[in-house]
């Protein structure tokens, strides 16, 4: 797999994981499964509360509020990662553990993507893909420009 794939699968993976953990934010552990017992791509991106379907969050200030602490959130990501073998099942994995699940996800959806590629992620997760940037009056990033954010952060540094 080429070099962009991954860097671009980390960049939407990431974006992907957050919006896909965060309706189910601060959940017991399995309430995913018990809302989709079976894999359902085109229906798991459900939003909920104030998220829209597809709609990543920046909410670093409630990273801190429950279990924020970065060894337990990557150790997290890392075993949903390793218990799998696909992206989709990474991030349902990780989603289904509860808790701080849009951090935890986004983490997974980051390492995912690095291991699979853009090409693993489920087409029905980043279709409605979209994030909202902080500051910038309502400037709303889609899947073409996180791909092309992934392409710039992609290139070899110059000397």
């Amino acid at each position: 797999m080429d070099r962009d794939q991954r860097v671009a699968g980390a960049v939407v993976g990431s974006a992907v994981g957050d919006a896909l953990g965060a309706p189910f934010e601060f959940s017991r552990e399995r309430t995913f499964s018990a809302r989709f017992p079976q894999p359902d791509p085109d229906n798991e991106m459900c939003g909920g509360g104030s998220w829209e379907p597809g709609e990543a969050t920046d909410d670093p200030d409630q990273a801190t509020e429950f279990n924020g602490a970065v060894w337990p959130c990557l150790g997290s990501a890392v075993w949903a990662l390793r218990t799998t073998t696909s992206f989709d099942a990474a991030l349902r994995t990780a989603v289904d553990l509860g808790g701080d699940t849009d951090t935890v996800a986004a983490v997974t959806g980051g390492l995912a993507g690095a291991v699979y590629g853009l090409d693993a992620i489920p087409a029905p997760w980043t279709r409605p893909l979209h994030l909202l940037l902080p500051g910038t009056g309502g400037r709303e990033l889609d899947l073409a420009d996180l791909t092309t954010l992934a392409a710039r952060l992609d290139k070899q540094p110059t000397e």
